[in-house]
Order: C-alpha cells, then sequence, then structure tokens
C-alpha cells in the first residue's frame, strides 16, 4: 500500500498494514483527556490532538511531508474530521477504521 498522500484512503483498517507501513504514518489520538485516561494507546506513538479543541479557522497543522492516521473510540470524530480536513484541501489524512479498540485488537495478536 502506498502512502502517497494522493493515493490515501479516508479510512484505513490497521490490520491491512505491514509493520513496516504502521511506522510510516504519524497517528493522531483525537480523544478526550479522560477517554485517554480510561483506555490509553500504549500500542504506538502518536501525538494527541483533542477534537473539542479543534478550531476550523485555525486548521489542523499538517506538515505536507507527512501521513495521518486519526483515531478516536470507535472511529466515528476521526473519519469527521478527516472528511472535514479533506474538503478543505489537506489531503494526507485519513481515519483508523475501529478507532482504539482496532489499534488494542491488532497489537494483542502481533
Amino acid at each position: 500500500m502506498s502512502t502517497d498522500p494522493e493515493e490515501l484512503p479516508l479510512t484505513i483498517d490497521l490490520d491491512s498494514l505491514s509493520e513496516e507501513q504502521i511506522r510510516q504514518y504519524t497517528f493522531v489520538d483525537v480523544r478526550e483527556d479522560t477517554e485517554r485516561l480510561i483506555k490509553p494507546c500504549r500500542e504506538l506513538t502518536h501525538e494527541h490532538f483533542p477534537l473539542s479543541r479543534f478550531q476550523p479557522a485555525d486548521g489542523f497543522p499538517a506538515d505536507p511531508g507527512k501521513q495521518y492516521i486519526f483515531f478516536c473510540a470507535k472511529g466515528q470524530r476521526s473519519l469527521m474530521l478527516a472528511e472535514y480536513l479533506r474538503e478543505q484541501g489537506v489531503n494526507n489524512v485519513c481515519s483508523l477504521d475501529g478507532g482504539i479498540d482496532a489499534i488494542k485488537h491488532h497489537f494483542r495478536k502481533s
């Protein structure tokens, strides 16, 4: 699977990626602080950008040289953010299918 932003799907299944491909992406947790305390993500390195702090006028500080995979609890909020940013012309973002549960499941079976 290419990590070319032009070919980046809107949603992505973690199990479809190799470990090498996983390391090429920048994962961004859009959950709130309280959610992160209840179900922390220790399985992979990631940034934190809570959706509640997102301001459309400010956008998302995306580095054009990176590809971002947003995740939340189940994949709905991260998908909303990815769709919105795509509409604004930010094409190097996508949403993780299944959210934090998909991450936990993926690394539990590895």
